[in-house]
């Protein structure tokens, strides 16, 4: 159960208490962010160039994690806290001009790319791999909660006490977040501190793994496909909430609400169940129900319908995420996590951008519910794909990697 898993295992609670910090802070700048840029008169393409200069940075992944695999992560994990807080400290105190406050956020996210590979692939060396599932499940609810919670907390301190309050809390919690890993082990992986080969060639050594190791190839493909698919969304909801349906603005938040419980609630459904679940069992689930929710939000007509069809998708995509983090820990080389996660992660920029880009094409050429019956057609290809693949290697002579 999640309570055992937090009381028996010293290391793993200290991670999960530094992981929610940094998470509810991150959401709180994310609101505050965009709301201070509207506040000081942006125009839409200085908004654009920092929702950019927050999501960019994702591009050094791989890099990042083959910096994971070659440093201990307990310092790499405190450095790039104290390097965050540093930044945001300086927003929440100086307030700076926005072309200065873009640069900011920009380091911010470059140290916060850094940090994702190092603390995801701590979980495997804290964990017992039966245990993976629960303890990707516990992190996942912490995430879930903070991307509900977060951006009401961030626009509540806007509201009620400015922008230096809203920027400092997320400051506070990069410094709790490094204070509580100081509680780590120093040392949770032998040996990386004498590795003797460049950076380039662990780099490359990385992608060629990614490339031949079978569930870290398949992780790495249905991960960004599923992001391509299911982002699509992000253009059409409000136009089929608010037009095709009729729905009010209450209505709509009432879906993106209902989505978010549902990604709340599949992670802690793994770290509470006494069953065990694999990893790609996990990722193959998620992903068949966010196809599942969105293609039957394309022929959903009561708006109630809809809106129970759209908490299927979000209950898929707590799954889903899940499941890619525990596939990796499960079946992935301890010495290649870093760059494993890295790589994963890393493309999932793009996979965002593409998918604004085809939805609103998509919306200007057809309609609202035409991009919800593309979206959920792809991710269900996605499935087959992956159903497909993982029982080809069951079947497999030749089964490792």
């Amino acid at each position: 159960m999640a309570q055992g898993l937090l009381r028996g295992n010293r290391p793993f609670t200290v991670l999960w208490l530094a992981r929610t910090a940094s998470y509810a802070g991150d959401f709180v700048t994310l609101t505050a962010l965009v709301l201070y840029l509207y506040q000081h008169g942006a125009t839409g393409i200085q908004m654009g160039i920092a929702l950019a200069a927050r999501a960019l940075p994702q591009a050094l992944g791989p890099l990042a994690g083959t910096l994971a695999d070659r440093w201990q992560p307990r310092p790499l994990m405190i450095g790039c806290d104290l390097g965050r807080a540093v930044t945001i400290g300086i927003i929440a105190l100086a307030l700076p001009p926005i072309p200065v406050l873009i640069v900011l956020i920009a380091l911010s996210s470059t140290l916060s790319t850094f940090f994702l590979p190092a603390g995801k692939s701590c979980v495997p060396m804290l964990v017992q791999r039966e245990k993976l599932a629960k303890a990707n499940g516990l992190l996942g609810t912490s995430h879930n909660v903070s991307l509900a919670l977060g951006p009401l907390l961030g626009a509540a301190l806007m509201n009620w006490a400015g922008p230096q309050a809203a920027f400092g809390v997320d400051a506070g919690s990069y410094l709790l977040s490094a204070v509580l890993l100081l509680l780590l082990p120093a040392r949770l992986a032998a040996g990386r501190a004498t590795r003797q080969t460049s950076i380039w060639a662990d780099l490359i050594s990385g992608m060629r793994y990614v490339a031949g190791h079978w569930v870290a190839r398949t992780v790495a493909l249905a991960l960004f496909f599923t992001v391509l698919f299911a982002a699509m969304d992000n253009v059409a909801l409000v136009y089929l909430i608010r037009g095709e349906l009729g729905g009010s603005q209450l209505a709509l938040g009432v879906a993106a609400g209902v989505y978010g419980t549902a990604m709340i609630a599949a992670p802690l459904l793994i770290a509470t169940s006494r069953r065990q679940f694999t990893g790609m069992t996990l990722l193959a689930s998620g992903v068949a129900l966010s196809g599942i929710g969105l293609t039957a939000m394309w022929i959903a007509a009561p708006l109630a319908v809809a809106i129970a069809c759209y908490a299927i998708a979000g209950a898929g995509n707590g799954f889903e995420n899940v499941g890619c983090d525990t596939a990796i820990g499960e079946n992935v080389d301890e010495a290649m996590l870093g760059r494993v996660f890295g790589a994963v992660y890393g493309p999932i920029f793009l996979s965002e951008t593409s998918a604004a880009l085809l939805g609103g094409a998509l919306l200007t050429a057809t309609d609202s519910r035409t991009v919800f019956g593309v979206a959920g057609a792809g991710l269900i290809v996605v499935t087959l794909i992956v159903i497909v693949t993982i029982r080809a290697r069951q079947f497999s002579p030749d089964r490792p990697a």
